[in-house]
């Protein structure tokens, strides 16, 4: 199974296009609504991305270490903008959601990618937000809400030094 990839380029040639990123992840909400499972959402930020020698470089053997833990056919992944990714995945519980991101997190360690300015002062490493969440019908809680969710707790781990995720369990994901 291939993980579906972005393929539009940016000036970097890097990729990019999150109006389709946008899109696919309303698709998947409504899927998910449709035939009543969970979907989950991830961004992946990349600690002191601006203080990082190399850019273009390490972000692209950043990006594919993270590809590399979606294996799902519906997965989808893309660079969400200049030092984040996001990923949108379906049928995770909570549980499965979070030992993802420990993996995330183990795959970028991994890479020994040099940056002394980064949280841990020798390699790259990068901070996640992720929930997953089983939409209803008429359900107030809407795709936005979830990606805002998302991109807060992104901001909290990256405030809170880094290299670390955060998220939280939704109720209508126990079912």
């Amino acid at each position: 199974m291939d993980t579906k990839i972005n393929t539009s380029q940016d000036n970097d040639g890097i990729l990019i296009d999150q109006a389709t990123l946008l899109q696919t992840l309303i698709n998947q909400w409504r899927k998910a609504v449709e035939e009543d499972f969970a979907i989950s959402i991830f961004i992946i930020d990349v600690d002191k991305f601006s203080r990082m020698e190399n850019k273009s470089v390490c972000f692209e053997q950043i990006f594919e270490a993270i590809r590399q833990q979606f294996h799902r056919e519906t997965d989808f992944i893309a660079r969400f903008n200049r030092k984040q990714v996001m990923a949108i995945s379906s049928h995770m519980n909570y549980r499965q959601s979070t030992q993802l991101a420990t993996r995330l997190h183990k795959a970028i360690a991994s890479l020994k990618l040099f940056h002394p300015q980064s949280p841990t002062g020798r390699y790259a490493t990068v901070s996640i937000g992720h929930s997953t969440y089983a939409p209803e019908p008429n359900d107030c809680y809407g795709v936005l809400d979830m990606l805002a969710t998302v991109i807060k707790f992104v901001r909290d781990a990256k405030y809170e030094g880094g290299n670390q995720s955060k998220s939280r369990l939704h109720s209508r994901v126990l079912k």
